[in-house]
């Protein structure tokens, strides 16, 4: 939506629509607080001067209520107002939120709200009012919209708007193995890897891709029964169904069959807790390694509504041994009626049923509590069937004699069952694993992806970011990595069976790398990345992602920053061809 001139916009809500005030003349100010930071020395002429302190800035915000005469109307507006722009919840505690006015639209405030006045008169007797909301940046700068540019691999220059300092985030895709990467701008340096020519060209590659496979297509995956007996999971099951390529995304779904998801056949009579659904083993695989990383994606979403969130789906990534049993699995699966959706991810030997003793779970949860809401259960009424049943209808004659009539009455039977309408982070994510295997050591990593730009979540509060060491210190879990299976499953609901009509989970597998693991010694240098693995040198939050992995050791002189002007920006490292992008917010005092 455009911004009139008089308007404003805090966190979404436009002053005039949303808020139902007219904004007034706002006088921005001058300058963020400050405060002078000196020293008194005795027997010195002065004092010493230490620097200054520039701390928040407060816009005053005038806005007018007109109600005429109206009370009625005004308190809504201010009830509203408050409902608005002010929370009770905990976890709102310590956000900000953007400010931008129509008379300049293009830059941003951040900050929060910290006051709203009581309101004052203009017309005696009348409720038209006006008052006045604070509003504080902690950090007194403003920004413009941010500025994408691409670099090449030598001297950039780069004329920044604004008048104050920015961070630059550059995000690389490199087109070989890189054992170092880092730039230089104004004096100060960056970079990721050995640091020394000798430690660069003695650098080894701890991993060796072996699979770079996009799930574009079905080719490497069969469902033969044979193929597939030894995947396993846990509770019963039983697979049927069929699975398909979603060509927009290059995901593996479940295919629609006939208009219906195609989870095979489903009971007409009764449940007994069986999950159905396809299973497919992935044939693309030739080696056998004993040492491995294998990253693999999967999304889960469970549909709102009062049959569709009682919905249960079980998406799992399975590890093969290289006789297809089961020595591994990654799952996102729901609960019954509704109940949360967890995370899996465990080791098992050969056999195993997840079921019994002979697995280990290196995490199974929901991840953050603070995610968690749970409404209150709701009631569900399946109609099963209609029947027939006869009853006794009584009449009365005009002589006063009763007469009865036997008679056909067509009545429902239905069934009651609960909707525990729980969501968690996991309801609808997009969830990787990335395990090593290093001899007896695994290292492993479970990281929630955003769904709307593809980059990983950094809010540990808010989404699943976990990760761990474990060591097999007896052995147990030695098998060499033969290839891998996909399955997904639905477990069957009073609605199947009484043919009501609803959404199963959506389940994907939308990614599989595999590389051979070369453990290095703690005192050799190695490669930082593979091929097409994205880096993303981030100096507003001073770290460094490869594939959305916080990586180090990290080579800098602080971390550099643009300035308003002209910039030189140096990049460094074997990077021909790679595609390179600086991003950063052009900022304002």
């Amino acid at each position: 939506m455009t911004l009139k001139q008089d308007d404003f916009e805090y966190a979404g809500l436009n002053s005039r629509d949303d808020l139902q005030v007219e904004m007034g003349n706002v006088v921005l100010p001058s300058a963020p607080a400050m405060a002078e930071q000196v020293t008194d020395i005795p027997a010195m002429y002065g004092n010493q001067f230490n620097g200054m302190d520039f701390t928040s800035r407060t816009i005053s915000i005038p806005v007018s209520i007109y109600c005429a005469d109206n009370q009625d109307r005004f308190n809504q507006v201010m009830h509203n107002l408050s409902g608005l722009l002010l929370s009770d919840d905990p976890s709102d505690n310590g956000k900000e939120y953007p400010l931008i006015f129509g008379f300049e639209p293009k830059v941003t405030y951040w900050g929060h709200i910290t006051a709203i006045s009581d309101s004052a008169p203009i017309n005696p007797g009348m409720y038209d009012m006006t008052l006045t909301i604070t509003f504080v940046q902690s950090d007194p700068r403003a920004t413009l919209p941010q500025v994408e540019k691409p670099l090449n691999g030598d001297l950039n220059t780069i004329t920044v708007d604004g008048t104050a300092q920015t961070a630059p985030v550059i995000q690389v895709i490199p087109k070989r193995d890189l054992k170092y990467i880092g730039f230089s701008l104004n004096g100060g340096q960056f970079g990721l890897g050995p640091e020394t020519p000798d430690d660069q060209a003695n650098a080894i590659q701890p991993d060796v891709k072996v699979i770079d496979d996009p799930i574009a297509s079905m080719a490497m995956w069969t469902n033969d029964a044979n193929a597939i007996g030894g995947i396993k999971t846990d509770d019963k099951c039983h697979y049927q169904g069929s699975a398909d390529i979603n060509s927009n995304t290059t995901v593996m779904k479940v295919a629609y069959v006939n208009g219906r998801k195609d989870f095979g056949k489903m009971p007409t009579k009764q449940l007994d807790g069986t999950w159905v659904g396809p299973t497919y083993r992935y044939t693309g695989m030739t080696n056998a390694l004993t040492n491995y990383r294998v990253r693999a994606g999967l999304h889960h979403m469970r549909y709102s509504g009062v049959h569709n969130g009682r919905a249960m789906g079980k998406a799992q990534f399975s590890l093969l041994d290289a006789s297809g049993n089961t020595i591994g699995r990654f799952v996102i699966g729901d609960h019954m009626q509704g109940g949360k959706t967890y995370v899996a991810l465990q080791l098992c030997k050969p056999g195993s049923t997840f079921d019994d003793d002979n697995h280990k779970t290196l995490y199974w949860g929901n991840g953050p509590s603070g995610a968690f809401a749970n409404k209150r259960d709701k009631k569900v009424k399946i109609k099963t069937r209609t029947t027939t049943k006869t009853v006794t209808k009584k009449s009365r004659s005009k002589r006063g004699k009763v007469t009865k009539k036997s008679i056909k009455k067509t009545v429902n039977k239905y069934v009651t069952a609960v909707n525990r309408e729980e969501r968690d982070c996991l309801t609808n994510a997009w969830v990787f694993m990335d395990l090593t295997k290093s001899g007896n050591v695994y290292k492993w990593e479970l990281h929630q992806y955003s769904l709307y730009d593809g980059q990983p979540y950094r809010n540990k509060n808010k989404y699943l970011i976990a990760s761990g060491r474990w060591v097999d210190t007896n052995n147990e879990y030695e098998s060499a990595l033969g290839g891998f299976g996909q399955t997904f499953l639905k477990q069957p609901i009073a609605e199947d069976i009484d043919n009501v009509g609803y959404m199963a989970p959506y389940m994907a597998l939308t990614d599989l790398q595999v590389w051979q693991h070369n453990q290095p010694q703690s005192n050799e240098p190695t490669y930082i990345t593979n091929v097409g693995e994205e880096i993303v040198m981030d100096c507003e939050t001073d770290t460094v992602t490869v594939n959305g992995r916080l990586v180090s050791p990290v080579w800098s002189t602080d971390y550099p920053q643009l300035i308003p002007g002209v910039n030189r920006l140096t990049m460094v490292g074997d990077l021909d061809d790679a595609q390179m992008t600086l991003k950063y917010l052009p900022k304002l005092l």
